[in-house]
């Protein structure tokens, strides 16, 4: 989130410049990825992204064509995404309140569902979105496809520790980065000018000029800061409410009139004017709203906006300001002139004591234990010379987080760690959210709730916590679910250490190579394991190093039995299944295959039981004729089982702005595969961090010798991607509705006739490919063909044939996951869809 409305007043009052992406030629651009994809997507792009989940499925096909134009003129560029949130954008919900983004999900949820206003079910001209004019695309959901894609075309990425604007900043005061592409928030860092946006098509960009704002605006910087923050920006989000709040967004004026910055900016008129000094700060006007709580933002805001932290050229996380004025870039205001000959004692403590307290204090007075938070920046050496030191407050750590060590960091900064399990750990709380489905579905607040998925956290935690200080040992983590009064308190001291209980487990192949394979893996999988320390295995390759770190997965969701150290029934089932079609299925296919086992196994959810609480895709698109045709309930079953089913596959659509049909129940299905998803590559991220940091029967760390080893690591490693939107699912909806409707209208219809009819209607009346402006792709041509539709309609029936081979294994095997009259429906249900195919 950029300063607050500032970005169409610089517009407004012509104060951004428009220059040549010919003189970037040669440059390496260092781009702020948020920012980036928010001049991407826009507020009138992918308004139903929430209602199909993933990510938007032109992503690629944007970012390979701005690639091209940077390849013209030999730019370089590197991603920088934002990582851990900083405390003042930590916002605490009551129970089942609800954020104004969630809200939102729910209102236009409700209203598209509404009988009264849709009586047939929305269509794309109901002109609703799910996304609020304020907000940009949400990025956390799609960082390990960025990553993934980043690392497949060999492009530069990296996470930032915190805020990307101020890891910029730096990377470009360093000379790493020649130009800056980011938000507005890089005014509040000490950059001069940088790219605000760039028109790949024209070839050209606009840049900002701080100091030609500046004088336009007549303020000095100190002003420009203090107004920022009161409007609020992205590490002080909070606008002082001082003025009212913003109208919300209707169909017929979904652009907010009211601009923050402008008012805020008369505001500093009048005052100057008042008190006759145009150079004063604002912060006597903020002591005279008598308000302790806005003073506190306004110091908190400056806090932060001085001390986030950033990864310096050390490898090391350093504050800010810190690294700042090693380069002699910081006001001498924020300076202590240190002449004690024991300087230097005092700044190595402060080194210990940031170990010890493990938060952002960088050195000890030797007095009577107070803290004196100053950094010495003199690098001279010279016994008793003047030292430059960098004033940081006592509390920072309240301000920004608690801090975490730098190795931590780095695995955070190549994608190896999840944020949002970071973030707990510096914030002692895990915060659970409504999934986009909104609303209190049953099923999936009892598959979130569920003992084995809270033991989970305590491993996660458990994994990450004791690779770090004491204090993060002993430290309680708490988890709140948007639905329930009471915090769960996890229990992520164990004893002894999760990697003691599985430092057993070692897995490597003879033959094994840099490709890790996961049908190869279950294939050669045991079915018992040995209970002792293991010397004589050595893990060299990154096969190696994947296989065992998914060993101790399957250990950890319990599909080895953690007493008798053997296969269960879901490991037989996976073993039976890849032993005998694993050379056929891909391995996209049977990721998805395994989560579908696991979810199956979580006894949480049917897969053929109709969805009671949420609305399917509407009639609109499935009505045959003229007369209204009712379904029997076991005409339901069907449909609900195949188009859940064929949901987890891909449907490869490419459109820059989704117009088509969305469906509530099945992105509540997919929030059900998201969480077990979410589970497995968690386990699977904290187990190989911890195998790393331990380095037990490994040298992987001494071996690699650049971030391209790292990169394929990262790239092998599976379920790392975010689930596939729903799309795929409902055109399955739509394609077996359509044709069971024709054959109950008419006993008269072929199955051929039937097919073909349901073809014809998917294509020109609910996908409309013949319409030129209807779901366009980048290159400006419809994004779905006759060709491409019936491929992947092809391709989710073959990925049917496989989940029917994987239930008559599991029923094979045991019935206890799934029965005879289970097992008997979902038979029923694939002779029924060879009906219609």
């Amino acid at each position: 989130m950029p300063i607050k409305s500032l970005e169409s007043y610089l517009f407004e009052r012509k104060l951004v410049n428009t220059s040549s992406i010919e003189i970037l030629q040669n440059a390496t651009i260092g781009i702020d990825v948020e920012h980036y994809l928010s001049r991407i997507y826009t507020f009138k792009k992918e308004q139903f992204l929430s209602g199909i989940g993933g990510i938007p499925s032109s992503l690629k096909d944007y970012i390979h064509s701005d690639l091209q134009v940077f390849k013209e003129f030999n730019i370089k560029p590197v991603f920088i995404i934002s990582g851990l949130g900083i405390e003042l954008q930590h916002n605490d919900y009551k129970t089942n309140e609800l954020s104004p983004q969630e809200q939102h999900l729910e209102n236009t949820w409700s209203k598209l569902n509404s009988k009264s206003l849709n009586p047939y079910g929305y269509n794309s001209l109901n002109n609703e979105s799910f996304r609020l004019f304020t907000d940009p695309l949400p990025l956390r959901p799609m960082i390990n496809d960025l990553i993934k894609y980043f690392i497949e075309i060999g492009i530069d990425y990296m996470i930032s520790p915190y805020d990307a604007s101020f890891q910029l900043s730096y990377l470009y005061q360093n000379n790493v980065i020649d130009s800056i592409y980011g938000s507005t928030d890089l005014l509040l860092t000490k950059i001069d000018k940088f790219i605000l946006g760039m028109e790949f098509q024209s070839k050209d960009f606009r840049f900002i000029d701080k100091f030609k704002i500046l004088n336009e605006l007549n303020l000095t910087e100190k002003q420009f800061v203090d107004l920022s923050i009161m409007v609020g920006c992205k590490v002080q989000p909070t606008t002082f409410p001082t003025f009212p709040p913003l109208p919300k967004p209707t169909p017929g004026q979904p652009y907010p009139q009211l601009s923050y910055f402008k008012l805020h900016l008369e505001m500093i008129y009048q005052y100057n004017s008042f008190n006759g000094n145009k150079s004063a700060d604002l912060y006597p006007y903020i002591v005279g709203l008598n308000d302790p709580k806005l003073l506190d933002l306004y110091f908190r805001g400056h806090s932060a906006l001085k001390f986030v932290p950033v990864l310096n050229m050390d490898g090391f996380v350093d504050l800010y300001s810190v690294e700042m004025a090693k380069l002699g870039l910081i006001d001498e205001s924020d300076l202590i002139k240190n002449n004690d000959e024991d300087s230097n004692t005092e700044t190595e403590t402060g080194a210990d004591a940031e170990t010890d307290a493990d938060i952002y204090v960088n050195s000890k007075s030797k007095g009577k234990g107070k803290t004196d938070n100053r950094a010495s920046v003199a690098g001279n050496g010279i016994p008793n010379a003047a030292k430059s030191i960098v004033k940081v407050p006592n509390n920072i750590h309240d301000i920004i987080s608690q801090r975490l060590p730098p190795e931590i960091y780095f695995y955070q900064s190549i994608g190896l760690l999840r944020i949002e399990i970071l973030e707990s750990i510096t914030q002692g709380q895990l915060n659970i959210r409504p999934p986009l489905e909104s609303g209190l579905s049953d099923t999936y607040k009892k598959l979130i709730t569920l003992p084995q998925y809270n033991k989970l956290l305590d491993l996660q935690f458990n994994l990450i916590t004791q690779l770090l200080a004491r204090y993060y040992q002993v430290k309680k983590i708490k988890v709140d679910y948007w639905f329930k009064d009471e915090l769960i308190e996890l229990n992520n001291r164990l004893t002894p250490p999760f990697y003691q209980q599985v430092s057993h487990l070692v897995h490597t192949s003879d033959n094994s190579g840099d490709k890790f394979s996961l049908s190869k893996f279950f294939t050669e999988l045991g079915e018992e394991f040995k209970t002792g320390p293991v010397s004589n295995k050595d893990v060299k390759s990154n096969e190696d190093i994947i296989s065992t770190v998914l060993l101790r997965n399957l250990y950890m969701l319990g599909v080895i039995d953690n007493k008798t150290n053997k296969l269960n029934l879901v490991g037989k089932i996976l073993k039976a299944f890849t032993s005998k079609y694993g050379l056929e299925i891909d391995e996209t296919e049977l990721q998805e295959l395994i989560i579908i086992l696991f979810l199956i196994n979580s006894n949480t959810i049917k897969l053929n039981e109709p969805n009671r609480e949420y609305n399917g895709v509407p009639k609109f698109f499935k009505e045959f004729g003229n007369e209204e045709i009712k379904l029997a309930d076991d005409d339901l079953r069907h449909i609900t089982l195949i188009s859940r089913i064929f949901s987890l596959h891909k449907f490869k659509v490419s459109p820059i702005n989704y117009q088509g049909p969305i469906s509530r129940a099945l992105i509540n299905f997919r929030s059900h595969v998201k969480f077990v998803s979410n589970a497995v590559i968690n386990n699977i991220e904290c187990l190989l961090v911890d195998f790393i940091v331990h380095q037990e029967n490994s040298t992987i760390k001494s071996n690699f010798n650049d971030k391209g080893d790292w990169y394929k690591l990262i790239d092998q490693l599976p379920f790392y991607n975010d689930c596939n939107n729903t799309l795929l699912g409902i055109l399955a909806e739509i394609y077996f509705e359509y044709s069971i409707k024709q054959k109950l209208s008419s006993q008269e219809f072929s199955k051929e006739e039937i097919i073909k009819n349901t073809k014809d209607h998917i294509l020109n009346s609910v996908f409309q490919i013949n319409n030129s402006s209807f779901n366009i792709s980048v290159n400006g041509v419809n994004s779905i063909t006759t060709n491409q539709l019936l491929h992947d309609l092809d391709s989710g029936i073959k990925f049917w044939s496989y989940f029917i081979k994987l239930v008559e294994i599991i029923h094979a095997e045991d019935t206890s996951l799934i029965n005879d009259t289970y097992f008997e429906s979902i038979l029923q249900t694939d002779k029924w869809l060879h009906e219609f195919v």
